[in-house]
């Protein structure tokens, strides 16, 4: 039996695969919110944040990865929300930024 294809709740596919990763995040809106990533990418993350950001807001995200010892910190826009789970695209990730993220996930599991 075939699988059923998981719908997006945006119209374009990903430019990058998303990889499984649970870190602690913080995120700088009007406020300064604290969340836990769901998932991660070279172009964005998933999020679960109990606060309130409205869609297309440009935000500060900040998280430190696994096997790093820089914090990465990059503006990102949120592209959804359902409830307390967001997704980012990052805005203004630079070459070195997209590396560490590549490194950082290369052995995780994709993300549905």
């Amino acid at each position: 039996m075939p699988h059923a294809e998981k719908k997006q709740p945006w119209s374009t596919p990903r430019a990058f695969p998303r990889f499984l990763l649970d870190i602690r995040l913080i995120v700088r809106a009007a406020e300064t919110l604290h969340g836990r990533s769901k998932d991660l990418g070279e172009g964005g993350l998933g999020a679960t944040i109990p606060g309130s950001i409205g869609g297309g807001e440009i935000v500060e995200l900040e998280f430190h990865l696994p096997g790093t010892r820089e914090v990465m910190r990059v503006k990102a826009e949120v592209r959804y929300r359902q409830g307390f789970q967001y997704g980012f695209r990052f805005l203004d990730a630079t070459e070195h930024q997209r590396e560490t993220i590549r490194r950082a996930t290369k052995h995780l599991p994709l993300a549905p």
